[in-house]
């Protein structure tokens, strides 16, 4: 019996203890980001590039058309063998520049990363050091990509000492 009370109270200290140890901390990374002057920045360059490719696509996109509008208008007066040719060379040019639409997208995600990996990871060494500094087991995102609320609650103390955005933006901003 003495056994078994002190495995009991023994398991019941270790649980105490782990449960008092750890300690979560959280963030809003977009919060951050909207902070850094770099922001803007970024922005300006990737509104560049797109407005170089959306000038590109409405150059190939007017051309479409004006085949579209010239087909439609000759159309009675071709040959089925001619009409079906010009339809699909129309179909060719409009997956072209749907397939446009779609490497610009790439494109634009793929420079936006290469943009913002710097800060990201900048970013990241400055919360593996708040985290260290501050003995925090976790740190949790506190909205999901979609922008909705990941922590349903949190304490008015913890929100004081468990929020990182704040203190990240100051470093960022060194």
């Amino acid at each position: 019996m003495k056994y078994f009370t002190t495995t009991i109270f023994f398991l019941f200290a270790l649980t105490v203890a782990a449960s008092a140890q750890m300690r979560v901390g959280y963030m809003d990374p977009q919060v951050v980001l909207d902070n850094l002057p770099e922001k803007e920045a970024i922005e300006r360059q990737l509104n560049r590039y797109l407005d170089s490719r959306e000038a590109e696509f409405e150059e190939k996109a007017i051309e479409f058309q004006n085949m579209l509008a010239r087909f439609q208008q000759e159309a009675p007066n071709l040959s089925e063998e001619e009409s079906r040719r010009r339809q699909q060379e129309l179909q060719v040019r409009d997956n072209e520049l749907e397939e446009f639409q779609m490497r610009v997208q790439q494109e634009l995600e793929q420079r936006q990363a290469e943009l913002l990996g710097p800060v990201l990871q900048e970013m990241n060494v400055i919360i593996e050091s708040l985290s260290v500094e501050m003995n925090l087991d976790y740190v949790l995102n506190a909205a999901t990509s979609e922008g909705e609320m990941f922590l349903l609650f949190i304490s008015d103390d913890g929100k004081e000492k468990l929020n990182l955005t704040d203190k990240v933006i100051e470093r960022m901003l060194q």
